[in-house]
C-alpha cells in the first residue's frame, strides 16, 4: 500500500465520524494554540527586552548626591561633582557620552510678546549625546560655546511651537529668569525615563553662563555640575564602566576605598533583566500548561484509537486474511492518529497566532513572528499522536485474523 492511499484511508476513517473526530482533536488544538502562543509571547517579550537593554536608557548611569550616606567626618555639607569628573569619565574606554548638568529652580522662558514655564539647564556639548535626544533646527551647544561663555540657548520643540507659533526661531532672543540667549537650536524631548517637568518646555544654555547667570554658583566647588550621566556604546562592558567611574569619583571626593560614598551611581540594566528573565520563565510556565493539555488530548487520542480497532476488528482480520502484513496496520492505524493530531496541530497554530497577535497588539509589544516556535509547536502534536497513536496501532496489528473475523 503507497503513502497516498495510506493517507487517503487514514483521511476517510477520520471524517466517517466528524463529532467524535472533532471532541477528539479539542484537546490537541487548545495544547498546541497554547503552547504557540506562549512560545511566541515570550519570545516576542524578549525581542523587546533585549531592544530595550540596548538602548540608550537602559546603557545610562547616572550619579546622583547620597548626602544620607556621606562620610561623618566630611567637614563641608556638600560636595557637588564637576565638569572634571565628567571628562574623566569621557576616556573610560567603551563610554561614548559623559556629561554634567546644571538645574536650577523653576525658569521662565520668554520673548517680547509670550513666555512659559519650564526648567532651565546649563549643559555641554555631550548632554545631547547622552539623553538621545535629536536637533529639529539649528545646531547644539559646543564646548566652543562653552570655553566662551556664548549667551546661546537650545530650547525645546515645545517652547518653540508655544513661543515662536511654529516660526523659525534660530537667531531670535529669548530670555531664560530675564537673562538674554540667542536661540541656536531647537530638540526634541529625550525618550527616555527623565521628565522635564511642564511637558516637554525647556531650555539648555551653556553650563558657565547657567552657573554664573541662572542657577548660582557654589562656593566650595569650582565648575560644579548637580549630576553626572554616563552613556555605553553597544557590546560595552558596562560593569567595567561603572566601577571606573566609582574609581574616578572616590579619588576626586577624596573617599577610601571601602570607606561609605556619598553618592549613587544608578542604572536600569538589574530591573530591566530581571523583568527579562520574569518574563522568559512565565512563558516556560505557561507553555509547559499549554503541554499539559496536549498530553489530555493526546490520552484522548489514543481512547479513541482503542475504541476504533475494537470497532473495525472484523476489517482488520479480513485484510490479515488477504495477505496484509501486521506492519501495514500498525502503519494505517498509526498514520490515522498523525492526520488527526497534525490536523489539530494547523488548528491551533492558527488560533494560537491569533492569540499571540491579539496579546502583542494589547500590551504594545513588537510583533516578531518566529517560524521555530510555530515549527517547535506543531511538531509537538506529532509527537502526541505518535506515541499515544503508537498503542493502538501495535494492538491492531497483533490481532489473530481467525478471531477477528470472528468478532461481532
Amino acid at each position: 500500500m503507497n503513502i497516498i492511499s495510506t493517507v487517503g484511508l487514514a483521511f476517510s476513517s477520520i471524517i466517517e465520524h466528524p463529532l467524535r473526530s472533532a471532541l477528539t482533536s479539542l484537546g490537541i488544538i487548545i495544547g498546541v494554540a497554547s503552547v504557540y502562543a506562549m512560545l511566541a509571547f515570550g519570545d516576542a517579550a524578549k525581542a523587546q527586552v533585549e531592544e530595550s537593554l540596548n538602548s540608550i536608557s537602559s546603557r545610562t548611569m547616572q550619579v546622583w548626591p547620597d548626602w544620607n550616606r556621606r562620610r561623618s567626618s566630611q567637614s563641608r555639607p556638600q560636595m557637588p561633582f564637576t565638569e572634571q569628573d565628567a571628562a574623566e569619565m569621557r576616556n573610560i574606554p567603551g563610554v561614548i557620552a559623559s556629561t554634567g548638568n546644571l538645574q536650577g529652580s523653576n525658569a521662565t522662558i520668554a520673548t517680547d510678546t509670550n513666555d512659559v514655564s519650564g526648567n532651565a539647564l546649563g549643559v555641554d556639548a555631550d548632554y545631547l549625546k547622552a539623553l538621545g535626544n535629536e536637533i529639529l533646527l539649528g545646531e547644539n551647544i559646543t564646548y566652543a560655546d562653552i570655553e566662551q561663555k556664548a549667551p546661546v540657548a537650545v530650547i525645546s520643540d515645545g517652547v518653540h511651537n508655544r513661543l515662536f507659533e511654529g516660526q523659525n526661531p534660530i537667531g531670535q532672543t529669548i530670555k531664560v529668569n530675564n537673562v538674554s540667549f540667542i536661540v541656536k537650536g531647537v530638540v526634541t524631548k529625550a525618550d527616555n525615563n527623565i521628565s522635564f517637568g511642564n511637558d516637554d518646555i525647556f531650555a539648555w544654555v551653556p553650563l558657565p553662563l547657567a552657573r554664573d547667570r541662572i542657577t548660582g554658583g557654589n562656593p566650595f566647588v569650582r565648575n560644579h555640575v548637580s549630576s553626572l550621566r554616563v552613556v555605553g556604546q553597544l557590546g560595552a562592558d558596562l560593569n567595567q564602566v561603572e566601577d571606573e567611574m566609582d574609581v574616578i569619583l572616590r579619588r576626586s571626593r577624596d573617599i577610601k576605598s571601602g570607606a561609605p560614598p556619598d553618592y549613587r551611581i544608578f542604572s536600569s540594566r538589574a530591573w530591566r533583566q530581571q523583568a527579562a528573565d520574569s518574563t522568559k520563565t512565565l512563558s516556560y510556565i505557561l507553555a509547559a500548561m499549554g503541554g499539559i493539555s496536549l498530553i489530555v488530548g493526546g490520552v484522548g487520542v489514543m481512547n479513541i484509537m482503542l475504541v476504533s480497532v475494537s470497532e473495525r476488528t472484523r476489517e482488520i482480520g479480513l485484510r490479515m486474511a488477504v495477505g496484509a502484513k501486521g506492519s501495514t496496520v500498525l502503519i494505517q492505524f498509526l498514520t490515522e492518529a498523525l492526520l488527526l493530531c497534525a490536523i489539530s496541530g494547523v488548528i491551533g497554530l492558527l488560533i494560537g497566532f491569533g492569540v499571540f497577535k491579539v496579546t502583542v497588539d494589547i500590551l504594545k509589544l513588537t510583533f516578531n513572528f518566529n517560524p521555530n516556535v510555530a515549527l517547535l509547536a506543531f511538531s509537538s502534536s506529532l509527537i502526541i499522536g505518535l506515541l499515544f497513536g503508537f498503542l493502538p496501532a501495535r494492538r491492531a496489528s497483533r490481532l489473530n485474523p481467525i478471531q477477528a473475523l470472528r468478532h461481532d
